[in-house]
């Protein structure tokens, strides 16, 4: 019930997010902190370890989260990197939740397991990586033993009342998995999200790998659709859906909302609209000028086709007034919410 009264008591900073919207004003109600881009397994599709340095202390993080809470700051999630390389990363998402802000956390889950009551304490939600089924999840990881204990992380995390869902990085190797890991869902209890493979983690103009043309993505959104009109536990709104059919404009990245309703903020302070357009600019830096500050100084993206990010298109989505988005994610909240009742 806690939970659920703390959920609750989301509603004056939608109502200053309401008002912002109306008088077109930037407002952070949602952020994402990338604590680190270290991490623990080199995985084929991903750059992010390249781009280690710099890190902000735990003190800097919980200041940022605090400036940012008072300025309307309702959503914080936490990611990597592996963010669970951090030592204090329970202690910054815990400080997080301390302050009613609701809190999610992507993982590949391999630190997880004999922390899952603290884990399952701090977080509304846990996002885990998820490759495939064992033989192809196994061999992206390039360790053995990965798959198995991702399910056991799932499934403690279900027990413990945490909502959970995977997040499946597509590219041309592992499109037949889609099948299995919705099957995987349904027997665990997760949503699964599904997400094309970028040639560049921090450079939107490099493109997808070049083996997921449009019609490669139109499939794949047709076949996602269609699991979902059949009850499957497919996470992605029918608006994603939609736009990942539209390949490879899905949408237009200078109207995003990244930048406005929600951002980034990079492990040394940097912030950005999103990790994508990290390249774009010289982007403000909250350590140096305060984070309510850098985030009202960010300069719009450039104008072009939007990405195919997932969490960032959904977001971009409920900002935009899709209902359809909106409905999706409120029906994750409210599951949420009974589990933890429960």
């Amino acid at each position: 019930m806690t939970n659920a009264l703390r959920l609750l008591g989301l509603s004056p900073k939608l109502a200053r997010l309401g008002l912002a919207m109306l008088a077109g004003e930037p407002h952070p109600f949602s952020m994402t902190f990338i604590l680190t881009h270290r991490c623990n397994f080199r995985c084929a599709y991903c750059d992010i370890p390249d781009a280690a340095g710099e890190e902000m202390s735990t003190v800097e993080l919980c200041a940022a989260i605090d400036e940012l809470s008072a300025i309307g700051l309702a959503r914080a999630s936490f990611s990597g990197g592996e963010a669970l390389l951090r030592r204090d990363a329970l202690d910054i998402i815990r400080h997080a939740r301390a302050r009613g802000l609701t809190t999610s956390l992507n993982s590949n889950a391999w630190l997880l397991e004999n922390r899952l009551d603290e884990v399952a304490a701090a977080l509304d939600l846990l996002v885990v990586s998820l490759d495939g089924p064992e033989r192809e999840h196994d061999l992206v990881r390039g360790r053995r033993g990965s798959y198995a204990r991702v399910l056991r992380v799932l499934d403690g995390a279900h027990k413990r009342g945490l909502a959970t869902a995977t997040i499946t990085v597509l590219s041309p190797q592992n499109l037949h998995v889609v099948d299995e890991v919705l099957a995987l869902a349904e027997r665990h209890g997760f949503y699964a999200y599904f997400q094309p493979a970028y040639e560049d983690c921090f450079r939107h103009d490099r493109g997808l790998d070049p083996g997921l043309g449009p019609q490669v993505l139109a499939d794949l959104a047709a076949r996602l659709a269609s699991a979902k009109r059949s009850g499957k536990p497919v996470g992605a709104s029918p608006g994603f859906l939609e736009r990942l059919a539209a390949s490879p404009t899905f949408g237009e990245c200078a109207t995003c909302a990244a930048g406005r309703y929600f951002a980034t903020v990079m492990p040394d302070g940097t912030v950005v609209p999103c990790h994508l357009t990290s390249g774009d600019h010289a982007y403000p830096n909250g350590r140096r000028m305060g984070f309510a500050a850098a985030f009202r100084a960010l300069p719009r993206p450039k104008p072009g086709p939007g990405c195919a990010i997932s969490p960032y298109q959904e977001t971009d989505l409920i900002f935009s007034g899709d209902l359809r988005a909106m409905t999706s994610a409120l029906q994750r909240l409210r599951g949420a919410v009974v589990a933890r009742v429960k």
